[in-house]
Parts: structure tokens; sequence; C-alpha cells
């Protein structure tokens, strides 16, 4: 690769501070690389003097490689690493911490577990909140203070300041550290041991940081001191791609560092060698509407895009059939829009010249994913090799794209681990019902539905085996009300074996009263999420004629969910592919989507509540937020789709703000 004009003046830096802003695409990791030879070649640098920081192990082995590559396999004795594994060095090295000090994270819960036992109040002590808790101590050890908004946890501020202390309490006690207590331990070395901070120094005389804007205000005052009087920190990143705030990083730091170090030079990396112009021009109209950032310009390497024809708008006939309208031409105008035309299931409208990003709205999730089918089907169709991702706000919203991908048998991959929305308790309930009904009266479904809603009935009255209503009557002959409780529920469960899985479904949660013993017994989020995995079920099980095909739909989809599961740093799951063969598709986070790349990328589910989320609807949140949007965006290479659902009248929705600063218009 031949170094640009940008990129040239980056690798060529010497010695002093330097920011590098390195836009979507531009080829930071190249120019860190290079940077590293340039300074080891030309300014005859030691390699044992240089050290390079990222923040995920694949990036540090990656990054390694591709210097190693490039010097030809001679040793360099360059030091690459994450900011845990650098910083842990130190502090075994210069304080005899060892890898054994870190808690795991089954200690982490058992150490908070012992807090709590201490503390007078009534905790859930379930998983969930626990993970949550002590999510939000890591927060606080990376931010560096206590946040003005605090995380809803069931618990107040003054509780949690004390359990905050007592957990900080015992990991001293025990001479332990957990992964956000290390980059603070550091800052307290340096600030408080000069002569281990000037032995850090000398050692250390070139530092280069990557992904500098996901740094968090520990570890950049820790780096700000290593750096010393040499002033050598050569930082990259782009304020833009800063979507880590849940974890303490704060792209403000990128501002902190013109102020620290205000002699450094500044150069951007400004030419995006990925994206069709399109995407990239839209993209930079979402972005420039946050109003803390650097302003900058991104320009696509590829000025031309494609000129294709355009596939307007799905319509589907009878038996599922798809009849796709088409574009005879594509004619250039000047207004942004360029051309919408409508069918019954959605609208597709161009926010590119090029054609290159499409944004489309249908009248429900189950419509988007179905158009989201035949225009993967369509691609994969014209091109096997292309790679495609579906990119969502978070893992619970790939359910929809899931089950249609399985029923399409189209094979897909989750980068993420996703929770089988089957699994809800939510949907046990309503699918006991339904077997129950139609074909399973063992006494493990009957317990499953018994009392949801409530119906006053004890276990222990169950017989075992098969629940039979006469049998259950009799037990509760000593009990007359229950006589009618009884024959109401018997009633219910032959009208719901009569009906179609949808009807019946719909039955329960109407006319049993499910869902207002839903509202009765959640509030809050707990409350919606199990409308809207009530809701998932319902329009699931409409697929279906009866229960032997629904029961083959649920393994099938268990087993693909599985299969397609993968851990964070397992690449893209296409190695090892024939050339014939399809890639799968890829289900990811915006979240999990950093750093990565696909030739069409579909970006569902862009409505109001959900991007922005609803809890971040303003101010800091919002802008962040808007930068998980952009980042989404720009993993798009070729075709970039934005979709969204109009809902009912009775539940209407409304597309993102971000759709309309990208350009689009109703």
């Amino acid at each position: 690769m031949q170094a640009n004009e940008e990129q040239k003046k980056a690798i060529e830096w010497n010695t002093g501070p330097a920011l590098i802003l390195a836009g979507p695409g531009s080829g930071k990791t190249f120019t860190t690389v290079e940077r590293v030879k340039y300074l080891i070649e030309v300014h005859h640098a030691d390699p044992s003097h240089i050290l390079v920081i990222t923040f995920t192990k694949a990036a540090a082995r990656q990054m390694r490689e591709r210097f190693l590559k490039r010097m030809g396999g001679k040793p360099c004795p360059v030091s690459f690493g994450t900011f845990h594994a650098i910083f842990l060095h130190i502090l075994k090295i210069s304080r005899g911490y060892r890898s054994g000090s870190i808690l795991r994270e089954k200690e982490k819960r058992e150490y908070l577990r012992t807090v709590l036992s201490g503390m007078k109040g009534d905790f859930p002590m379930e998983k969930e909140w626990e993970d949550g808790l002590l999510a939000q101590i890591g927060y606080i050890k990376n931010l560096g203070k206590m946040p003005e908004e605090f995380l809803d946890c069931g618990i107040t501020k003054e509780q949690f300041a004390r359990i905050f202390m007592g957990f900080q309490q015992l990991l001293r006690e025990a001479g332990r550290l957990d992964l956000d207590d290390i980059a603070a331990a550091v800052c307290h070395l340096f600030r408080t041991d000069i002569e281990e901070l000037a032995r850090w120094q000398k050692q250390f005389r070139y530092i280069l940081v990557d992904e500098f804007q996901d740094v968090n205000s520990a570890q950049y005052e820790a780096v700000r001191l290593l750096a010393g009087a040499s002033r050598n920190l050569f930082v990259v990143g782009d304020d833009d791609q800063a979507i880590y705030g849940f974890r303490g990083s704060d792209p403000s730091v990128m501002r902190r560092f013109t102020q620290d170090f205000p002699e450094a030079v500044r150069i951007e990396l400004s030419i995006n060698y990925r994206s069709q112009k399109g995407i990239v021009e839209c993209a930079g109209r979402l972005v420039e509407a946050n109003k803390e950032r650097f302003p900058k310009k991104i320009r696509a390497a590829n000025d031309e895009g494609e000129k294709t024809s355009l596939s307007l708008y799905g319509k589907r006939g009878t038996a599922g059939e798809n009849v796709c309208g088409r574009m005879a031409a594509v004619k250039k105008t000047a207004a942004l829009v360029l051309k919408e035309e409508e069918g019954p299931d959605g609208i597709w409208k161009s926010l590119a010249e090029d054609q290159s990003v499409r944004a489309g709205s249908f009248p429900n999730k189950k419509e988007e994913a179905k158009e989201l089918i035949r225009l993967i089907g369509e691609t994969q169709a014209k091109n096997k090799s292309d790679t495609i991702a579906a990119i969502f706000r978070t893992n619970s919203d790939a359910v929809w794209l899931a089950a249609a991908l399985e029923q399409a048998k189209i094979p897909f991959v989750m980068r993420e681990q996703a929770k089988n929305p089957y699994d809800h308790p939510v949907c046990r309930d309503l699918l006991a019902y339904l077997r129950f009904a139609k074909v399973d009266r063992s006494r493990g479904q009957f317990l499953q539905i018994m009392n949801h809603p409530g119906r006053y009935l004890a276990r222990q009255r169950i017989p075992e085996g098969q629940v039979d209503f006469t049998a259950l009557k009799e037990a509760y002959r000593d009990k007359p009300y229950m006589q009618e409780i009884l024959a109401r529920m018997q009633t219910d469960i032959m009208r719901i074996g009569r009906m179609d899985l949808y009807a019946a479904v719909n039955y329960v949660r109407k006319g049993i009263g499910y869902d207002s013993w839903l509202c009765r017994e959640k509030s809050g989020k707990t409350l919606e999420e199990a409308k809207a995995a009530a809701d998932f079920l319902q329009e699931s099980v409409r697929e279906f004629r009866n229960m032997e095909q629904l029961e083959e739909h649920l393994e099938a989809y268990g087993r693909a969910l599985e299969e397609g599961s993968q851990k964070e740093d397992a690449g893209h799951g296409t190695e090892g592919l024939q050339e014939c063969e399809k890639r799968p598709v890829e289900l990811i986070t915006m979240h999990g989507s950093k750093g990565l790349e696909y030739d069409v990328v579909f970006l569902p589910g862009c409505c109001e509540g959900t991007v922005p989320h609803k809890k971040s609807a303003s101010g800091k949140e919002l802008e962040e937020e808007r930068r998980m949007f952009y980042v989404g965006m720009t993993r798009a290479k070729k075709k970039l789709f934005l979709t969204w659902e109009r809902g009912t009248k009775e539940s209407p929705g409304f597309a993102s703000r971000f759709l309309y600063e990208c350009g689009y218009k109703d």
C-alpha cells in the first residue's frame, strides 16, 4: 500500500506529541505500523524503547504480526500490548503483583456477596442484578469519580457508596485487584514513586496509543505521566467513533490531550478507502450534528461510486412470492432523495446519488425481516463472496431477523452470545399453554401455567402424570370457590385447543387475562421486555399450522442460534469457505461491529426509542448514540440499508431522528 500525503506526514513524525485523527477506513493500523518501522529504520530509535498500546488482544496481535512482516521477520523487541497487559506488567515488576493477583469474574461476585451479606437491606441477589452492580462499580473506577447520574440498581446512592467502599476494602485486605483497578494503580505508582516512574520513562521513550478515543481518565493520566519530559506521545483515534461511555471511556480526553500538549501536531487521515462515496457522505451528514467533536471532512477514495439500477421496493404476491420492482434507469437530480416508490409492504428511498444508501419503512418487524431476507438472498445470488452483516443496537433486537433467517435456511453467525428469545419466561408460559391445550397434558406443562395468571392452585394438590380436570376438581372438593376457577380454566383450555396458534396465544393474552396479570406483576423495563416477548411469540406462531411445525421450528432455531453464536474474538466465521459457498450473514451489535467491515450492511430497527435509545435521547448520551449509529453505517463498503417500522394506529412507530440527519425525508 502506498501512503497518501496525510499518512506520510504521520509516518515520518519523529519526536514530540502528535494527535492523529483517523476516520473510518483511513488506514490507521497501516499508518501506526509504518510509523514504528520508520522510527527504527530512519530515526534509528531503539526498538526496545517503543511501546504500542491498543485495547484488545486481537488488535495487539494483529498489529504485531503486521509489523514483523513489514520488518521481514527480523527480531524487533517492540512492545505491543493492551492497556491491561502493559499496566499489569509494570505492576508485576514494580510492586510484585502476580497474574493471580487479579480477580476472576467468579471471585468478584463472591467478594460482592460477602459485602452484601454484612449490610442491612433486602437485596435481590439475582445474577443479573449482581452483574449490573459490578458493572456500575467498574464504571466508577474507570470514570475516577461518582457519576452525576447514578445507574438504577434498585438501591439508593448511599447504599451503593457503602457497597463500593466495602468491596474496595476487601480487595485491599486481600492484596488483590480487579481489571478496573489496574490503570489507577499505575497512576498511583507513578505519582508516589519518582524512581519507578523514571525507570519506566527510560524504558519506553516512544509511546503510540491506538483507538485513543476509547481511553478513560485513568488510562490517559498513566500514559501522560509515562511520556514525561520527552513528550513522545503519538495517539491515533477518532472522536466520532467513541462509543464506550458505559465503560468510563471519555472522548473529551482527546481535547484534554491538546490542552496538556499544546505543541502537539494534529494530522487528519481523511480519506476513506473502505466505503462508497454515498455512504461516506451520508454518514458525514449524520455525525456533523454532534457538537462535542473535532470538525473534519472525510472523503471517499472512490469518488465515482456505483451507477447502477436500484431495487426500489419488495412487493409480495400470494404464497410468499417476491416481485421486485426495479428502475429502468437512475436519473441524477439535484434533490438528495432521488426517487421513491411505495409498495404494499414498504417504501425504499435512496439517500445517495450513487445508490449506495437506501432507507425503507415497513408495517412491522415481521415484514421488515421478510424484506431483508429477500435482499440478502438477492445479494448472495449475485455474488456469493460478498460479506453481509445486520447491525443492531442491542443483541435482543436481532431476534426477529435471526428467526426469519432460520426459517429461510440462510446460515448466520452471531459474534456475541445471544439469548434464545423462546427461553424468556413469558414465551415459556405461552408455549406451555399451547402444549397443554393441544398435545401434552403432563404435570410439568400444567405447573408452568396454573398460576399465570393467579388461580390459587397449590403444587402439592396436582397429581403426578397426566393432569385431568375431573381429578383436579375432586382434589379441591373441600373448596367450593375453586370449583368455579377450575371450570373456567377447563373451558379456556378446551377453547385454546380448537384455535389456530396465533388466535390461541391472543386468547391467552386477552381472554384469559395473561397481559393484565403481567401488568400487575411487573413494571418498568421488566414489563416492557415481557410484553415484547409476548408480541414476538404471537407473531412467530402465525407462520405455523400446527404444534408439530412449531416444535420443529423451536428446535431448529435453538440449534441455529447455538451454532451461530461465536466468541467476541473468533473472527468472521467464514474461514475455510470454498469460493462457491455462500458466506453466512453476521448478526452483530453496533458496539461489536467496531473495527469490522462488510460489503453489504443492514441497520434494521431505526426507530425513535431504539436508536437513539429512549433513555439516551439528550445531552452526551444522545451524542454517543449518534456515534454508535455512525460506526454501524461506516462498516459498509458497497451497500447500506436503513430500515424502520411504522407500527399501528394504537402503537405507531417513528423514524429515528438519525435517518433525517442522514437526509431522509417523509
